[in-house]
């Protein structure tokens, strides 16, 4: 029951993310370079450290969809900003855009 509402939610949160639209990297780019870097090396060959891990360690590692779930819901045990108050989906679609160009 729980697995199927959060389906659901999620199913209406990226009900605006079409995989056909490509993804502006360099704005998520800078989109990383202003929310992530704090925190994360979003640089190609970044070091892969568990927390919180690299862009590189992300792009091989994580589906897309996941990579866009954790940003706008991070895990409660995380110290991740809660995206999902204001960022919008076409910019969290740039930011994975960008991390999945680090995956070559």
């Amino acid at each position: 029951m729980k697995f199927t509402a959060l389906a659901a939610v999620l199913s209406i949160c990226f009900a605006g993310t079409s995989l056909a639209d490509e993804p502006n990297i360099s704005a998520g780019k800078r989109m990383a370079e202003a929310n992530c870097s704090n925190c994360h090396n979003i640089e190609p060959g970044g070091a892969f450290k568990l927390y919180p891990p690299s862009f590189q360690a992300i792009a091989i590692y994580m589906d897309p969809q996941v990579m866009r779930m954790k940003v706008m819901f991070p895990d409660h045990a995380t110290l991740m900003p809660q995206f999902h108050t204001y960022m919008f989906a076409e910019n969290i679609d740039n930011i994975v855009g960008y991390i999945q160009t680090l995956d070559e």
